[in-house]
Protein backbone atom coordinates (compact mmCIF):
# COMPACT_ATOMS: atom_id res chain seq x y z
CA UNK A 1 0.00 0.00 0.00
CA UNK A 2 1.31 3.10 -1.11
CA UNK A 3 0.63 5.78 1.63
CA UNK A 4 0.76 9.51 0.56
CA UNK A 5 3.19 12.70 0.72
CA UNK A 6 1.71 13.85 4.07
CA UNK A 7 4.80 16.48 3.70
CA UNK A 8 3.16 18.25 0.43
CA UNK A 9 -0.55 17.74 1.54
CA UNK A 10 -2.56 20.88 2.48
CA UNK A 11 -3.86 21.21 6.46
CA UNK A 12 -7.42 20.41 5.14
CA UNK A 13 -6.49 17.45 3.41
CA UNK A 14 -4.14 16.29 6.27
CA UNK A 15 -7.45 17.12 9.02
CA UNK A 16 -9.90 15.19 6.83
CA UNK A 17 -7.50 12.07 6.47
CA UNK A 18 -7.16 12.02 10.10
CA UNK A 19 -11.16 11.73 10.18
CA UNK A 20 -11.27 9.08 7.23
CA UNK A 21 -8.45 6.96 9.09
CA UNK A 22 -10.12 7.47 12.78
CA UNK A 23 -13.65 6.85 11.50
CA UNK A 24 -12.23 3.95 9.72
CA UNK A 25 -10.06 2.27 12.54
CA UNK A 26 -13.64 2.39 14.80
CA UNK A 27 -15.16 0.12 12.43
CA UNK A 28 -12.43 -2.32 12.84
CA UNK A 29 -11.53 -5.58 14.93
CA UNK A 30 -9.55 -5.63 16.57
CA UNK A 31 -10.42 -2.77 19.17
CA UNK A 32 -8.11 -0.27 20.77
CA UNK A 33 -7.33 -2.10 23.56
CA UNK A 34 -9.25 -1.28 26.43
CA UNK A 35 -5.54 -0.84 28.38
CA UNK A 36 -3.80 1.77 28.66
CA UNK A 37 -0.49 2.24 26.66
CA UNK A 38 2.89 1.84 28.43
CA UNK A 39 3.85 5.10 26.63
CA UNK A 40 1.86 7.34 24.30
CA UNK A 41 2.19 10.81 22.98
CA UNK A 42 0.27 13.32 25.34
CA UNK A 43 -0.44 17.40 24.10
CA UNK A 44 0.52 19.22 27.78
CA UNK A 45 -2.39 21.33 29.28
CA UNK A 46 -5.11 21.23 26.19
CA UNK A 47 -7.21 23.69 25.73
CA UNK A 48 -10.58 21.62 26.60
CA UNK A 49 -14.49 22.60 26.37
CA UNK A 50 -17.23 21.28 28.48
CA UNK A 51 -21.11 21.27 28.20
CA UNK A 52 -24.05 19.13 28.65
CA UNK A 53 -26.10 16.87 26.23
CA UNK A 54 -29.14 16.10 28.40
CA UNK A 55 -27.89 14.08 31.51
CA UNK A 56 -24.44 13.72 30.09
CA UNK A 57 -21.03 15.83 29.77
CA UNK A 58 -19.60 16.85 26.19
CA UNK A 59 -15.78 16.58 27.19
CA UNK A 60 -13.67 18.25 24.15
CA UNK A 61 -9.65 18.46 24.17
CA UNK A 62 -7.62 19.77 21.58
CA UNK A 63 -4.79 17.87 20.27
CA UNK A 64 -1.90 19.84 18.23
CA UNK A 65 -2.33 16.65 15.28
CA UNK A 66 -5.41 15.51 16.39
CA UNK A 67 -6.95 18.60 16.50
CA UNK A 68 -10.39 18.93 19.04
CA UNK A 69 -11.00 15.24 20.42
CA UNK A 70 -15.06 14.98 21.66
CA UNK A 71 -16.16 12.47 23.99
CA UNK A 72 -19.70 11.94 25.76
CA UNK A 73 -19.48 10.82 29.31
CA UNK A 74 -22.50 9.61 31.19
CA UNK A 75 -23.29 10.88 34.49
CA UNK A 76 -21.63 7.91 36.49
CA UNK A 77 -18.57 8.12 34.97
CA UNK A 78 -18.73 11.89 35.09
CA UNK A 79 -18.72 10.93 38.92
CA UNK A 80 -15.72 8.99 38.92
CA UNK A 81 -13.66 11.03 36.57
CA UNK A 82 -14.81 14.26 38.94
CA UNK A 83 -13.53 12.27 41.95
CA UNK A 84 -10.34 11.30 40.84
CA UNK A 85 -9.59 15.17 39.77
CA UNK A 86 -10.47 16.32 43.08
CA UNK A 87 -8.44 13.64 44.31
CA UNK A 88 -5.33 14.98 41.83
CA UNK A 89 -5.97 18.45 42.74
CA UNK A 90 -5.79 18.39 46.52
CA UNK A 91 -2.46 16.50 46.37
CA UNK A 92 0.17 18.69 48.04
CA UNK A 93 2.45 20.33 44.96
CA UNK A 94 5.62 17.73 44.43
CA UNK A 95 9.27 18.94 45.87
CA UNK A 96 11.58 20.25 43.00
CA UNK A 97 13.95 17.32 41.94
CA UNK A 98 11.98 14.80 43.51
CA UNK A 99 10.73 11.62 40.94
CA UNK A 100 7.14 11.54 39.89
CA UNK A 101 4.68 9.78 41.46
CA UNK A 102 3.09 6.38 39.16
CA UNK A 103 -0.31 7.75 38.23
CA UNK A 104 -3.22 6.47 39.80
CA UNK A 105 -5.08 3.58 38.53
CA UNK A 106 -8.26 4.54 36.54
CA UNK A 107 -10.57 3.47 33.79
CA UNK A 108 -14.26 4.80 32.53
CA UNK A 109 -16.51 5.09 29.84
CA UNK A 110 -17.64 3.33 26.62
CA UNK A 111 -17.78 4.35 23.44
CA UNK A 112 -19.98 6.85 21.48
CA UNK A 113 -19.99 6.92 17.71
Amino acid sequence: MAIPDVKQMSTEDLDALLLAIALERAKRQPQVAMEQPKTMEAALDPRWHISMADANTVLQLRHPGYGWVGYVIPPASRAQLVTFLLQHALLPAPNPGSPPSPPAPSAGGGTVH
